[in-house]
């Protein structure tokens, strides 16, 4: 299961967190000089570490995936090396970084971990972080190696233009002010390569790091799936309210026209019998009233809105014709749309599982997991259950737009004869201070 984090991340699945906003700071010479040496001291150190391990895990791979030994430790320190890489490029060359869109596993423990990893090591981010990374260092090599050279060559020459001694050099003798000379324009060739390392750090970190621009279209391509799934999830919506009235309410205020119909001309004629139709037509009308809170309720329950959820989930599970086990731990009440996609989520499952599950028993949990709502509900019936489209069993389906509107994450983990684990992840605003108090 996988959720979208910045550094971006949803249910035991793919969730957001909140990216760094873009900072600038004016570049300064002796800091961007600094650092293209020391792209050139961890060349001929880290460039040849970071290689080595990557080439011998691929190639054990094959030895019963003993490489990943060495793989998985080299992922999580390319992470570490792209966070290092971003701080290096805004603190030296004053470039605009954000942290990135990363896909991380809400799971704990060894599997999480496990996750994570695979979902770094095929995202194009995270190629994007390691290729920046090592052509920085390849950069520094070469540019360190024509940096010490001439000014090697600088320091031999003024060390023997103090002697006085004549030199006798490329078909020409060079005395004291000849060998300062040329001692010069090896400083300048020392200097230029340092200029030009500078020049080309920062263009590497311009062009591949991740900018604005970057952020900006993330965020447009994250608006977009929250807009196509609120449009989808209104869209079911309506489709279910329609078949719930043309189903249900419909044919029962049909079948009341007509009793009300026979006893209108009974009313003289048979008076018995026209009150035993306007008692058959009372009761009916009750019951479509009753019919009509239920449709009302399941589409935004009073209770949720004046008690919240904890009340609401609980009037929903005494309902419940499985027996529910129900956990509900929120220091302060979410916002309006959160709770009621929370509230949604629950109906839905609860009555997933009674229609379809042949369950004996039913979990659920919702919790604040830091900046979300975060709901499981594992029942243990007969399993199979999947998201699907195909216009008959929609109903999994359906829930996931509401919680893609929202930015979060749903996933369904339901292997046949070994029940049903819904989880969904619901981003939440910061509650405010009523809702604190």
């Amino acid at each position: 299961m996988t959720t979208i984090a910045p550094d971006r991340a949803a249910p035991d699945g793919l969730r957001p967190t909140e990216a760094a906003p873009p900072r600038t700071r004016p570049s300064h010479l002796f800091a961007s000089a600094a650092s293209v040496l020391l792209s050139g001291l961890l060349g001929l150190t880290w460039l040849w570490i970071s290689v080595s391990v990557f080439f011998t895990g691929l190639a054990a791979i094959p030895a019963v995936g003993a490489g990943m030994l060495l793989l998985i430790p080299w992922v999580l320190a390319m992470r570490v090396a792209a966070s290092f890489e971003r701080r290096r490029a805004l603190a030296a060359h004053g470039i605009d970084v954000v942290v990135p869109a990363r896909r991380v596993s809400t799971r704990t423990g060894l599997a999480g971990l496990l996750v994570t990893v695979w979902l770094d090591a095929t995202s194009w981010q995270f190629w994007r972080s390691v290729l920046h990374h090592h052509a920085v260092m390849v950069v520094g090599v070469l540019i360190t190696t024509l940096f010490w050279i001439p000014l090697v060559t600088v320091w031999g020459m003024v060390e023997v233009a103090a002697q006085g001694v004549p030199v006798r050099f490329a078909g020409g003798t060079f005395g004291t002010w000849g060998l300062i000379g040329l001692a010069a324009v090896a400083l300048l060739v020392a200097l230029g390569a340092l200029v030009l390392g500078v020049l080309a750090e920062r263009g590497l970190g311009r062009v591949m790091l991740p900018s604005g621009d970057d952020a900006l279209r993330a965020e447009v391509a994250e608006l977009t799936e929250r807009r196509q799934g609120a449009v989808d999830a209104a869209d079911a919506e309506r489709l279910r309210i329609e078949r719930d009235l043309h189903d249900g309410v419909q044919p029962r205020l049909v079948a009341l026209g007509m009793t009300l119909g026979m006893a209108r001309p009974k009313i003289a004629t048979d008076p018995e019998r026209a009150e035993q139709l306007v008692g058959e037509a009372h009761e009916e009308t009750k019951a479509i009233i009753t019919e009509l809170r239920q449709l009302a309720r399941g589409i935004h329950p009073a209770v949720l809105t004046d008690r919240g959820l904890d009340a609401a989930l609980s009037a929903l599970a005494a309902r419940s014709v499985v027996p529910v086990d129900l956990r509900v731990d929120l220091p302060h009440r979410a916002g309006r749309e959160e709770e009621a996609v929370a509230y949604f989520v629950v109906s839905e499952a609860l009555t997933n599982v009674a229609k379809h599950a042949r369950a004996q028993h039913i979990t659920v949990d919702l919790r604040r997991d830091g900046p979300a709502l975060r709901i499981v509900v594992i029942d243990d019936g007969d399993g199979g259950a999947a998201v699907r489209r195909d216009g008959v069993s929609t109903g999994l389906a359906g829930l996931t737009d509401r919680v893609r509107a929202t930015g979060g994450r749903l996933t369904v983990e339901s292997e046949p004869g070994r029940g049903t684990r819904l989880i969904a992840t619901i981003p939440t605003p910061p509650p405010s201070k009523e809702d604190v108090r």
